[in-house]
């Protein structure tokens, strides 16, 4: 057993570098080295961009750029999430400011930043590659971010008192506790921004570049392979990618994540945990008996006893807690700075806007974002009403837990994009109608975020809470409005907020679906920005009037949510 486990902890060493390694040789190219959508619109009878055989290099190409931008997106959840919980001044300058980030679609970031991002390596492959990070970053770095911050502001409160009666600084409190404490549900929503990562594949590798003239350039991977099916209408191949996509998917969860479940299980906050059965790891179990693994193990707890304990001595002997808490008292300055700064951007750039915005389509608009808002809205409506019963019925029990969690990863990685030959085929045998098809290419897109975030708020529940429903017999009716909405209230609130964003994106792929050289629309905001794509002008509009329909949700809704469910109910 020793042996195996060693073995196994070689062989994904051996590929997480080889996959890094072998990618960062690979797109050290010239620009003009990659394929045009002109060119990949007709087939090839060699070397095919959809042969079958390029499936394997493909997937590493993906793997290197969801592997990096899970790297970016833990520092920025780990310096953002920190400094809002923390700071009360960052906080409110931070939460506003990622819940807008996150309702950004996806085409609206790339719209703004590909230019800049191909700037930094002229005519080189890197700065495409850098498009795509990107976009996987910000599919999935807003939600780590806020899970972060959620979970360290319902830290029990005799949690916390045990931590000030052992004279824990703030520096230990973190480590010790408020951190360890966020792990399982922070893991919960790892594996749902994984799902958007896979979900943004489609739009991230591919980009419109000028060369000798303006050209969609496409990048090695999954995502491209699915684009370029699409447009062929090539059934066959669309089904090839979701195989890989799904086995791209099932190994990661293998190899990465099923263990990390099953090592941070105890983290969670119980009473009688050790009753309980833990989620199964194959991996988990070699690695867990391997030489290397307890050699590491040593390692890391001389590292964490130096970080935890020796690492704050410095603070303290430097005298920087008493230089912070001088610059804390001119937070109000800061904030004033902050909030100033701000307005003069704010007008300046809507002034430099309106100039270039197209007046001509602004009478389209509001009519257009009736149309697409009621599309989101019931979408999200009937998502959460199955989604979330479905989520409880699943976390009640381990056993079934276990076995459903990792379908629901799997089937939560598929774009709404793959969905796109069954809809028309149902709409060419006499559902002439869009309208009620993007519905369920909508909810592809949210209804996951209900089902992992509810999973995590149910998980988090202590049991001596659940066995006092228990005592009182509670009727069915009387055990969700009584006990579990309460309980799970600020991971519902969470779900919303995240799943909200993600809806706005989908609705653009769902408005607009394309099947070869056949493409049916719906009228809508998500149609608006999808036909514009490429025209900066028109894209902004889009882009913004879906913004500021985001930001009145945030400002009016999801925000005083938000506040009640964490101020009322929280353990």
């Amino acid at each position: 057993m020793k042996a195996l486990g060693n073995t196994t902890i070689i062989v994904i060493l051996t590929l997480f570098l080889f996959i890094m390694v072998f990618s960062s040789i690979k797109m050290n190219r010239p620009l003009n080295s990659l394929p045009s959508e002109d060119f990949l619109s007709v087939a090839r009878p060699q070397n095919d961009f959809l042969a079958i055989s390029n499936l394997f290099y493909f997937s590493i190409r993906t793997m290197f750029r969801m592997i990096v931008g899970m790297a970016w997106s833990f520092l920025f959840s780990f310096i953002f999430g920190i400094l809002a919980a923390k700071n009360k001044t960052a906080r409110q300058i931070i939460l506003p400011l990622v819940n807008f980030l996150e309702s950004v679609p996806l085409l609206g970031f790339l719209t703004f930043t590909t230019t800049g991002l191909l700037g930094l390596f002229p005519g080189n492959v890197m700065g495409l590659e850098c498009v795509a990070i990107f976009a996987i970053f910000t599919g999935q770095a807003w939600n780590i971010m806020l899970t972060l911050y959620q979970i360290m502001e319902v830290v029990p409160s005799d949690l916390l008192n045990v931590t000030d009666q052992f004279k824990y600084n703030p520096w230990q409190k973190f480590w010790r506790l408020e951190f360890v404490y966020s792990i399982p549900g922070l893991l919960w929503n790892v594996i749902i921004s994984q799902t958007a990562a896979w979900f943004a594949l489609v739009a991230s590798e591919q980009a419109s570049v000028v060369l000798s003239k303006e050209k969609t350039l496409f990048l090695p991977g999954i995502g491209s392979y699915i684009q370029v099916a699409l447009d062929r209408a090539d059934f066959k191949a669309c089904l090839w990618a979701i195989l890989a996509l799904l086995l791209n998917v099932v190994i990661l969860n293998f190899l990465v994540f099923q263990p990390l479940v099953r090592a941070t299980y105890y983290f969670k906050y119980e009473a009688d945990i050790e009753s309980s059965i833990p989620p199964k790891s194959l991996v988990y179990q070699l690695i867990q008996h391997a030489s290397i693994t307890k050699y590491f193990s040593r390692v890391f707890a001389n590292f964490s006893f130096f970080w935890i304990y020796k690492l704050p001595n410095i603070w303290y002997f430097l005298k920087l807690d008493c230089l912070y808490k001088k610059v804390a008292k001119l937070r109000n300055f800061f904030k004033t700075l902050w909030y100033v700064l701000l307005a003069i951007l704010i007008i300046n750039w809507s002034i430099k806007l309106y100039y270039f915005l197209p007046h001509q389509d602004f009478s389209l608009i509001p009519q257009l974002m009736l149309d697409t808002t009621l599309r989101v809205t019931l979408a999200m409506i009937v998502a959460g009403l199955i989604f979330i019963p479905l989520a409880v019925w699943v976390a009640s029990d381990n056993r079934r837990l276990n076995v459903v969690q990792p379908i629901g990863q799997v089937i939560g990685s598929i774009p709404s994009n793959i969905y796109t030959p069954f809809i028309v085929i149902f709409i060419s045998i006499g559902f002439n109608k869009l309208e009620w098809w993007t519905l369920p290419l909508i909810m592809v897109g949210c209804q996951w975020y209900f089902f992992f975030n509810v999973i995590a708020g149910y998980l988090a529940i202590p049991d001596e809470i659940r066995d006092v429903t228990k005592i009182f017999k509670l009727s069915k009716w009387q055990w969700w409005v009584k006990y579990l909405i309460p309980s799970i209230l600020p991971y519902i609130i969470t779900a919303i907020i995240n799943a909200a964003g993600a809806a706005w994106n989908a609705d653009i792929a769902a408005e607009s679906i394309q099947w070869g050289k056949k493409q049916i629309d719906v009228t809508g905001l998500g149609h608006y920005i999808s036909i514009n794509d490429g025209i900066k002008d028109k894209s902004a509009l889009g882009t913004l009037a879906m913004c500021f329909i985001v930001g009145l949700c945030i400002a009016f809704i999801w925000q005083p949510l938000y506040r009640i469910a964490k101020d009322r109910f929280h353990y």
